[in-house]
C-alpha cells in the first residue's frame, strides 16, 4: 500500500488555513486548538475541499472553537482578582485575625 502525501503547496495551504483560523478565532497559543483545526482541514483537502476558500469555509463551520481564550476561561477571571490574604483572612477564627485580642 502506497501512502500519497501532499505535496508542499498542498501542505502550505492547509497551514495557511490553519493559522487564518486561529488567528480569528484568537487561539494561536492553544495547542489543542490547533490540533483540532489541523485534523479539521486535514479531513476536509483529504475529502477533496481543494480551494483555499471553500477549505476555509468549511473549517469555520465545523471547528468548534470558543471564539478566543478568554471566552473560554472567562468564568475563571474572578478568581484572579482576589488577594491571597483575603482568603487567608476569612478562614481563621476571629480571635486570630491579625491582631492581639484584649
Amino acid at each position: 500500500m502506497t501512502l500519497n502525501l501532499p505535496s508542499k503547496e498542498e501542505a502550505r495551504l492547509c497551514a495557511s488555513v490553519v493559522k487564518e483560523i486561529a488567528r480569528a478565532k484568537g487561539v494561536t497559543d492553544d495547542p489543542f486548538s490547533i490540533g483540532t483545526l489541523t485534523t479539521t482541514v486535514a479531513r476536509l483537502f483529504n475529502r477533496g475541499v481543494r480551494e483555499r476558500d471553500a477549505l476555509l469555509s468549511e473549517a469555520m463551520k465545523i471547528a468548534d472553537i470558543p471564539v478566543a481564550r478568554k471566552e473560554r476561561y472567562a468564568h475563571l477571571d474572578k478568581f484572579r482578582n482576589i488577594n491571597p490574604g483575603t482568603i487567608d483572612l476569612s478562614m481563621e477564627p476571629e480571635n486570630e485575625r491579625g491582631h492581639q485580642q484584649q
